[in-house]
């Protein structure tokens, strides 16, 4: 009888961890392309990305080439100059020059007159601000002395308010009091009537 086959438990362990790597590596060794045919697909889908990079790649070369050496390329460097000098590197007229009348009489006659005029304008400017905070000014100080009036309104009407009440109270507690007063006369004037009455009823008894 032929023995039996023992496999460790650590072998057969190892063995299954390995099986997937081993498979995928035969996989990957049959149906792997090589450099050349890859090469060849790239060239095919995309050709103009790939010269596009290496057209950039060489100007990029030749870029920090021109900073390393500022005297290789000019106008590189002129261009950083004025990078650099936030693109102020030459000197820029900003309003057009009439070369008739540059340097001439007439010019120096118009510019004066464009400086007058250009003056005038500013100091109607400041004069139409000065009226114009002077404007605010009066209607701040109208507006508080509106607010005054009315305040004082406000307090004669609560202050003549205030006396019609009194006033008022005063005329009730005197017609109470004028009241009080007749009845208690009314009442004097029943106990004399009736005293008299007695007075006469005894008087002719006597008789």
């Amino acid at each position: 009888m032929a023995p039996r086959i023992r496999i460790p438990a650590h072998v057969f362990g190892y063995s299954l961890a390995i099986a997937p790597a081993v498979a995928y590596a035969m996989y990957w060794k049959r149906n792997h392309k090589s450099d050349q045919e890859l090469e060849e697909i790239l060239k095919e889908n995309y050709s103009t990305k790939i010269q596009g990079n290496r057209d950039k790649k060489e100007e990029m070369v030749k870029f920090f080439a021109a900073m390393k050496d500022p005297t290789a390329n000019p106008g590189q460097e002129k261009k950083m100059q004025e990078v650099l000098y936030g693109g102020k590197g030459d000197i820029k007229r900003h309003y057009a020059v009439d070369e008739k009348l540059y340097g001439t009489q007439e010019g120096v006659e118009r510019r004066k007159m464009a400086e007058e005029e250009q003056q005038q304008q500013q100091k109607m400017k400041k004069q139409y601000n000065v009226a114009k905070s002077s404007n605010k000014t009066k209607q701040k100080k109208k507006k508080q002395q509106d607010d005054g009036l009315e305040e004082q309104n406000k307090e004669a009407k609560d202050s003549k308010e205030n006396s019609n009440s009194s006033s008022s109270s005063s005329s009730s507690s005197s017609s109470s009091s004028s009241s009080s007063s007749s009845s208690s006369t009314g009442a004097t004037t029943i106990a004399a009537v009736a005293a008299g009455t007695v007075g006469m009823l005894a008087l002719a008894a006597v008789l």
